[in-house]
């Protein structure tokens, strides 16, 4: 059986602490053909909770938490070695590019999850700002 890494920020849990349903719907096709963990940055009773509400608890093997610890790595680089050291580490999403591309660089097949609601324009760093040439044209028709 292979085995999935699933991030929980971004994935599976969007801005304001509300669930991504796509992100568990997601959780949840990988947890029927693959060995499912689930890291979070946050407490792993709270992500228990959620997984028990959308009744996928069952379904999961391990929920990595801040307790995984162990600096000098960042803590989802140590949540990876963890998967990693239980077995091949098949699939991974993620929200985080930078841990998208961690995880391609060291030979793990990954997904980036973006969803519209939360990645699409008005969330974006460079929304709302003009372009160069845009704010110039304005500077040549002012008065």
């Amino acid at each position: 059986m292979t085995t999935a890494l699933v991030f929980y920020e971004g994935v599976m849990q969007g801005s304001r602490n509300r669930p991504i349903m796509e992100g568990f719907r997601l959780a949840q096709t990988l947890a029927m053909s693959n060995r499912l963990f689930i890291a979070t940055s946050g407490r792993r009773d709270k992500v228990e909770r959620e997984l028990r509400t959308e009744r996928i608890q069952d379904q999961i093997v391990d929920v990595l938490d801040e307790t995984d610890a162990l600096p000098p790595l960042l803590l989802w680089q140590r949540q990876i070695e963890v998967v990693l050291h239980r077995g091949p580490l098949s699939y991974l999403v993620a929200a985080d590019p930078q841990i998208v591309e961690w995880a391609v660089q060291h030979g793990v097949l990954s997904l980036v999850f973006a969803h519209p609601r939360l990645n699409g324009p008005p969330r974006r760093p460079d929304a709302g700002n003009r372009s160069w040439e845009r704010l110039l044209a304005e500077l040549d028709v002012r008065p």
